[in-house]
């Protein structure tokens, strides 16, 4: 039996959305007590207790973007929900079958959209795949970094490096009206998997994708990174990316500044209902 708080909350807010009822402590009190084993079971209360105010907890930072109504005993999903980032990242947390498509395109949009709420800018996901029915080449989406960051000049890359990216996923600017000089850069890595995700973050150095232009952003602006995961970090996990340029985002971060989801997004996670009726508490 995991004694890890975070993800028996994770289950149990998977399987209340998959059968779109109430769930309460005393539901999940029983289903500890059984899937403990004989002498542990005494401990049933208080890990249905401690996961009950884990979620109290995310209730309380994501507000409206929560896609629970959860009153300390009880949690209830809402059922007007149906765009929910909250519950495509569980999603991305819990099931296998995870096609390029969401780990990438998808994901990755949510993040885009959240850097652009934090950082108060406009984002452009660089990341590959990247062609889409707007971007045909390369060349194409890095003129519109040079749109964003006038100071980088043209670019001189034409082609993407192997068919793929410069290790970045996101690129956010916030740039004074005029754009001109100094403009907030920060540039994210993306990670859904929780077995590679300490890799990324600096995995290549933002020098390579300014390689790409002219010249590197001028010293007046201010650069940073990012890291964007669909899981909950712990404080660990957090201090592992933080740093004077680096920022983390896992769930609950994406999720206060991006609460919507793709269509897509969502009907994947509504064919996997049964998956997570099927999670164990073990």
């Amino acid at each position: 039996m995991s004694n890890n708080i975070p993800e028996i909350a994770d289950i149990v807010e998977l399987q209340a959305w998959a059968t779109d009822r109430p769930y309460s402590i005393s539901a999940l009190k029983e289903e500890l007590e059984a899937a403990l084993p004989q002498d542990e079971q005494a401990n049933a209360e208080r890990l249905a207790r401690e996961a009950f105010e884990e979620m109290s907890e995310r209730a309380r930072l994501l507000d409206s973007a929560y896609p629970f109504t959860h009153d300390g005993v009880t949690l209830a999903p809402n059922s007007h929900e149906t765009s929910s980032s909250y519950l495509f990242c569980l999603g991305l947390t819990w099931f296998e079958d995870i096609t390029l498509r969401l780990r990438t395109s998808e994901f990755e949009s949510v993040v885009k959209a959240a850097a652009e709420s934090y950082f108060r800018g406009k984002a452009i996901r660089i990341g590959a795949p990247w062609a889409n029915g707007e971007i045909t080449s390369y060349e194409a989406l890095l003129n519109m970094v040079s749109d964003l960051i006038p100071d980088l000049g043209p670019p001189v890359q034409k082609e993407a490096p192997g068919g793929g990216d410069a290790g970045w996923d996101v690129v956010v600017v916030n740039n004074f009206s005029d754009k001109k000089f100094s403009r907030i850069i920060a540039l994210g890595n993306c990670a859904t998997g929780r077995t590679n995700w300490r890799s990324k973050g600096l995995e290549t150095q933002p020098t390579l994708f300014w390689s790409f232009f002219t010249r590197p952003p001028h010293s007046y602006n201010v650069c940073l990174t990012f890291i964007a995961v669909p899981f909950l970090m712990t404080e660990d996990d957090k201090l592992r990316k933080a740093g004077q340029t680096c920022i983390t985002f896992d769930r609950v971060r994406i999720c206060e500044h991006a609460p919507s989801a793709s269509s897509h997004a969502m009907q994947w996670l509504g064919s996997k209902k049964q998956a997570a009726l099927d999670l164990p508490f073990l």
